[in-house]
């Protein structure tokens, strides 16, 4: 390619840029990932050379962030999730780099980054980061929207995947509100987005929010709001299925799967038996692999778990303010663990709940987890949002986060989770290094520190990375002895 001094012209690499990510649309449209992820790549290579021929226009860097972000979508559906989180960070490095420059708006499409990212990291099991990852993510986009209606389609899409990665890792009570709140959006919009060349998408992101909905409805036993999202999502899906694409007919299946377990469960059994008999016979093995997830009864709310703490506890004393946290905060609607207090409230309902936590172990693991999962939850976002409390007063505040990141780590671990624990476990390790700076003066600080570290390591030894493992434990052995 001829530089041109920085000018941008058409020519060759343009147009082939243009062609390679056209053929990687049609194939990804087509279900065909797998051919769509080579296309993709070259575009990242083009784009890199762009870069090189024209660096003082920016329209180099916008199309390597945004084509790196599409990379990362289809290495997600091939399962290469290391790879996709690389892909990832490129692509919010170059939209940073793009706002740094004062000249594009990117603010949408780091959110995008992050929710993508989110989604990935639900994705290898790495559930807590998921369910922060994806908190930012709806906090930005619904500020966002607020001020811009083209965008509320898009706020609608980061809603359905927060409702997902909550229906896993987080309390399904925010999740089947972030649900319901995604469906009514989505219906709201639905004469601007079937225009939308996205309409497709949206349409998935639909059918991902009514089976969330549905499935939590149902388990509470509300089963006519249940049918309602059951309705919405198999319409949707059939819709979809149109298209010949596989994984739109896996998704009708599923919604045929989920609406004919609730039609039973609620005694209309003719009906049930129409949805099911033709879910069966059209994917059986999907069929199966739904029946087995909503088989599986939700962990306990933390509602439910704060109930079943005083139960076995006995009463005390922060219940009545541990229960306003089920609450939404003043302005705020509870669809995010950020939804339920302010950062500074965060941090001091984050102690009182880490302190339930090892106590109601041994009554109840479960309810015990829940506490312990919120409880990382508030400490983590009043520390991204930089309170009072975890700036300057961290030496009494990260020992019970560190602390409650450990003991639930264990438990995830003891529960062969091991994705999850090893996530928990990195939690715990980055609290650790937090704490280093009280550590020389402070014997359990230090020998907290340390074991965070040495926990950390053993799981990273697990895993097969024996180099971050050793960091760890090296890290570990400098505490033991002091060297600090």
């Amino acid at each position: 390619m001829v530089d041109s001094g920085g000018i941008w012209r058409p020519g060759r690499a343009e147009d082939e840029v243009a062609q390679v990510l056209e053929a990687a649309q049609v194939l990804v449209e087509q279900g065909r990932v797998d051919e769509a992820e080579p296309y993709q790549q070259k575009a990242v290579r083009l784009a890199y050379e762009l870069i090189d021929n024209y660096p003082n226009d920016s329209r180099g860097r916008h199309l390597l962030a945004s084509t790196s972000y599409e990379l990362a979508a289809s290495l997600n559906a091939l399962e290469r999730y290391d790879e996709a989180l690389v892909a990832l960070d490129n692509a919010e490095s170059g939209y940073i780099e793009l706002a740094s420059s004062g000249q594009v708006d990117v603010a949408p499409q780091l959110a995008d980054v992050q929710a993508r990212r989110a989604m990935t990291q639900a994705h290898r099991g790495y559930g807590a980061t998921a369910v922060l990852e994806i908190d930012s993510a709806v906090i930005t986009y619904g500020a966002l929207s607020a001020g811009e209606s083209s965008l509320q389609p898009d706020f609608a899409r980061v809603l359905a995947m927060n409702a997902l990665i909550l229906r896993r890792y987080g309390d399904a009570d925010l999740a089947v509100a972030s649900a319901d709140a995604a469906i009514r959006l989505f219906l709201q919009l639905a004469g601007q987005i079937n225009h939308a060349p996205q309409a497709p998408s949206y349409a998935r992101y639909l059918c991902t929010a009514s089976a969330v909905a549905a499935d939590i409805h149902a388990e509470a036993g509300r089963f006519e709001v249940a049918l309602q999202a059951d309705e919405i999502g198999v319409s949707t899906a059939d819709t979809l299925a149109d298209s010949d694409s596989p994984a739109d007919l896996r998704t009708l299946v599923g919604m045929l799967t989920r609406k004919g377990r609730h039609l039973a469960e609620m005694g209309r059994q003719d009906e049930a038996e129409v949805c099911l008999e033709s879910a069966f016979a059209t994917d059986r093995e999907m069929a199966d692999q739904v029946v087995a997830e909503i088989s599986q009864p939700l962990p306990p709310t933390l509602t439910s778990a704060l109930d079943l703490a005083a139960e076995h506890l006995g009463e005390f004393e922060e219940y009545g303010r541990l229960c306003a946290l089920t609450k939404p905060a003043e302005g705020m609607t509870l669809a995010t663990v950020s939804g339920r207090c302010d950062p500074e409230t965060a941090a001091l309902r984050g102690v009182e709940l880490a302190a339930l936590v090892r106590p109601l172990f041994a009554k109840d693991t479960q309810a015990a987890l829940t506490l312990g999962l919120e409880a990382h939850y508030l400490f983590a976002l009043s520390s991204e949002r930089q309170s009072q409390h975890m700036r300057y007063e961290l030496s009494s505040f990260g020992p019970p986060w560190a602390q409650v990141l450990l003991d639930i780590s264990k438990a995830y671990q003891e529960a062969g989770a091991m994705e999850f624990a090893l996530d928990l476990a990195g939690s715990a390790a980055t609290v650790a290094g937090m704490l280093i700076p009280f550590a020389g003066g402070d014997d359990a600080i230090r020998a907290l520190a340390a074991t965070c570290f040495r926990h950390n390591g053993d799981l990273l030894a697990a895993n097969g990375d024996f180099t971050a493992s050793e960091h760890a434990h090296g890290a570990a052995r400098k505490l033991e002895a002091n060297d600090l």
